[in-house]
């Protein structure tokens, strides 16, 4: 199950990811159109928060009309035909990775396309392929993470 993942300790909030997201599916240059998230967490933290494909997908079980379903490359993406616009998935996702876009009858979220990977000026971006390769990846980014936030509070 392919899904972007990103190093926090390498983000730097610039959103290109976000509008590149937008401008790739809308023509817009326009955040909430974008599939994915920037979170400022502390200054100088920010989380990329993108679809993670669950293994056990709550926004799956929880659409009535059965309009979210898995490709077999095991990604996640919603018919829009099938779609009524109710926001179950939205309510049920515990990532926050999916929303209805202003104007929007559907939801949206990230398909792992990788747009965003290629035009991250930092890196920070990337593309994993399994549930352990990026479960490690995370890990590592934790605890990377917890020592960028360590050294803020006890500098400041």
């Amino acid at each position: 199950m392919p899904y972007i993942y990103a190093d926090p300790s390498r983000c730097t909030g610039c959103e290109i990811c976000v509008l590149t997201c937008s401008f790739t599916y809308f023509k817009v240059l326009n955040p909430k159109k974008a599939r994915l998230r920037v979170v400022r967490m502390e200054p100088a933290i920010d989380l990329v928060i993108a679809c993670r494909n669950c293994e056990r997908a709550p926004c799956m079980e929880a659409c009535p009309n059965e309009a979210i379903k898995r490709t077999s490359k095991g990604i996640i993406v919603v018919d829009e035909g099938r779609c009524d616009g109710c926001g179950r998935c939205v309510e049920a996702c515990p990532l926050d990775a999916i929303h209805i876009p202003p104007n929007g009858r559907a939801p949206i979220k990230c398909v792992a396309c990788g747009a965003c990977v290629q035009a991250c000026p930092v890196g920070c971006l990337k593309m994993a392929y399994s549930f352990e390769e990026a479960f490690e990846k995370r890990r590592n980014y934790a605890e990377r993470l917890k020592e960028i936030i360590l050294s803020l509070r006890n500098s400041g």
